[in-house]
């Protein structure tokens, strides 16, 4: 029903919002529902009240997302403009100068003398070697008395027998001289016990009898002695005498280095001297003994020498050395390391050998950096790292940046790192 007095279903144009005609370049599709409201039971009808909805459709999802696209883009190309103009990419160069380890061995006269110190200790230890010795016979000699006018003759072997029953017998031929009353003649010969052991030495006088001939008479007017039994017996041994000697000289040793280090001065080291030491045993080794007393003595001295004086001193030796050997351009990294080896005397005055070590890096100044900066800014990185092997004092050089990529024309975005702890 229609409330101008068309017909129904009759098509109608509609006309657009701004009141103009409809073409047929018209993309938009503009769709009127038309919808006939119900009548309230308590209401009455009201015969051509026709409510009409006008609907837009919306545009397909392809479309929107090309729309988003579009937009984003040229978004984004800005926001990295901005991005690199505040923010830039930035070429880290590390470069590794080149370093020497220098050495120097020398004597230095420093330090002073200190009071030499002595000290003994004694122990006591058993006995540990063995001996054995053999029986021996007992030696002395006899008196023979010739009271006849004749002399008489004595062969080597003649036997005489003591009062105790010791057998003993002469070592030698002798003839005993005529007597000349009132003087008897006679003769001294040396003689031994037959039998070894202690039991040949006879007293004086043991021996008093007839012998050789009826008017000779045979004595010894002294006793035997030398005889002695087979035994076995304690003897000290060398290795007594060191096992013994051996803590000692620790111990005084110790207690040397302690008592010299006593006479340190604030700010001083200790290099101890050779010191002489003395061992002594009241036993010899071999001797008979069931133990062995030994002493040990040592006399020490050192010398003592302020280590900032001794680093102040060698610095410069060292640098001296260095400049020697590298040229200009390098320069001292840390500090010296310095060792005493020895410590020596020289007419009463100490002297330190040592050895020391330092290393010396090639200095690169911050001019010389930035001088390196324009070298390579612009470059390609591989032209970048042969410039910077070739310049002098440069071991080695990296660059971590893309292969294809120029290095960034602005140095401020070259980074330069320098390794000089290898």
């Amino acid at each position: 029903m229609d409330s101008t007095g068309g017909e129904e279903g009759e098509e109608q144009s509609i006309p657009h919002i701004d009141g103009s005609e409809p073409s047929d370049s018209i993309q938009d599709i503009y769709i009127l529902v038309v919808r006939e409201h119900e009548k309230a039971p308590d209401q009455p009808q009201e015969e051509g009240i026709v409510e009409t909805t006008l609907a837009m459709h919306k545009p397909p999802l392809l479309v929107r997302a090309i729309w988003f696209f579009a937009l984003l883009l040229p978004l984004s190309s800005i926001a990295f403009q901005l991005s690199l103009a505040f923010h830039p990419f930035i070429a880290t160069i590390t470069i590794l100068p080149k370093s020497w380890q220098v050495t120097l061995s020398e004597t230095l006269q420093l330090g002073r003398l200190l009071h030499p110190i002595t000290l003994s200790e004694s122990q006591t230890v058993p006995a540990t070697g063995t001996g054995h010795r053999n029986a021996r016979a007992a030696t002395g000699s006899i008196t023979l008395y010739n009271g006849e006018f004749t002399s008489v003759p004595v062969p080597a072997g003649t036997m005489l027998t003591g009062a105790d029953g010791v057998q003993t017998i002469t070592d030698q031929n002798a003839v005993i001289p005529a007597a000349n009353p009132p003087v008897f003649g006679q003769v001294t010969l040396s003689a031994h016990a037959v039998q070894p052991g202690r039991k040949g030495n006879i007293p004086a006088y043991d021996i008093s009898q007839a012998c050789c001939a009826p008017s000779v008479l045979a004595k010894n007017s002294s006793s035997f002695s030398g005889g002695q039994d087979e035994r076995n017996f304690q003897t000290v041994a060398q290795a007594d005498i060191e096992n013994a000697a051996s803590p000692l000289k620790t111990t005084l040793s110790a207690s040397s280095n302690g008592a010299l280090h006593g006479q340190l001065q604030p700010g001083e080291k200790l290099i101890p001297l050779p010191c002489s030491p003395t061992v002594s045993p009241n036993h010899q080794p071999g001797q008979e003994a069931t133990q062995v007393t030994v002493t040990a003595s040592q006399t020490c001295s050192a010398v003592a020498y302020d280590e900032t004086l001794l680093q102040a001193k060698v610095t410069p030796l060292l640098t001296t050395q260095a400049e020697q050997r590298l040229g200009a351009g390098y320069s001292l990294r840390g500090t010296v390391a310095v060792t005493i080896t020895q410590a020596t005397v020289r007419n009463n005055k100490p002297f330190l050998i040592f050895s020391s070590h330092g290393t010396w890096v090639y200095a690169i100044s911050n001019a010389t950096q930035e001088h390196i900066k324009m070298s390579i800014a612009g470059k390609t990185k591989q032209e970048a790292v042969h410039l910077l092997q070739s310049l002098p004092g440069i071991a080695g050089a990296s660059i971590a940046w893309d292969e294809n990529t120029k290095l960034p024309k602005d140095t401020r975005s070259l980074h330069l790192v320098l390794i000089t702890g290898v």
